[in-house]
């Protein structure tokens, strides 16, 4: 079979293939030039959208910058008109904050050592609670020794009483000697 196509093609001649050559030329040449003619039909159309569209752009830009270069003169009349030395009190308000940090960190190490300090105290005051506790114990103990003291008082002064009584007694029934003691004797 391919001997068969390969001896057709051996058969065509020159001329006919010179023909074919320029028949397939002439197709490609319609085909670039309805390629060409469409191309330039749709730059045509692209043109008619991007031309206003840049033209817009363009406009929009120019309206920016202009907005942006009101605004910095219409703040730069404002700072001014509020504050003529705004740019040396914006130093000093710079130095200011400077100033401002290394008090910060000074109140910073001071808030790390007053700290340090409470937590001392802290351990004090749980000493202080311990000592308490012992003192209330104490108390408790001599709260309790005071009630035996006082009921030993009271004791004494019931025996005291009755000592009286019998020394008055005693004086009533021995009489005159006793007297004498009387002076001595309340």
């Amino acid at each position: 079979m391919t001997t068969e196509k390969e001896s057709k093609v051996d058969e065509i001649s020159y001329d006919e293939q010179e023909y074919l050559e320029r028949t397939a030329l002439l197709g490609l040449e319609y085909v670039l030039a309805d390629f060409a003619r469409e191309f330039q039909t749709a730059t045509r159309r692209w043109e008619r959208i991007a031309w206003p569209a840049m033209i817009v752009f363009a406009l929009l830009a120019i309206s920016g910058f202009w907005l942006i270069y009101s605004i910095t003169e219409d703040m730069h009349t404002l700072s001014r008109n509020i504050d003529p030395d705004m740019a040396q009190h914006l130093g000093d308000m710079s130095n200011n904050i400077a100033a401002l940090t290394q008090h910060i960190e000074n109140m910073d190490n001071n808030i790390t050592q007053l700290r340090a300090t409470v937590d001392n105290i802290g351990g004090h005051v749980g000493s202080m609670d311990r000592s308490m506790s012992r003192m209330k114990s104490d108390i408790s103990n001599m709260s309790v020794n005071i009630s035996q003291m006082n009921q030993s008082i009271y004791s004494m002064t019931w025996t005291t009483g009755v000592m009286s009584e019998d020394m008055n007694r005693l004086n009533r029934s021995i009489g005159k000697p006793m007297r004498f003691m009387n002076n001595f004797l309340p």
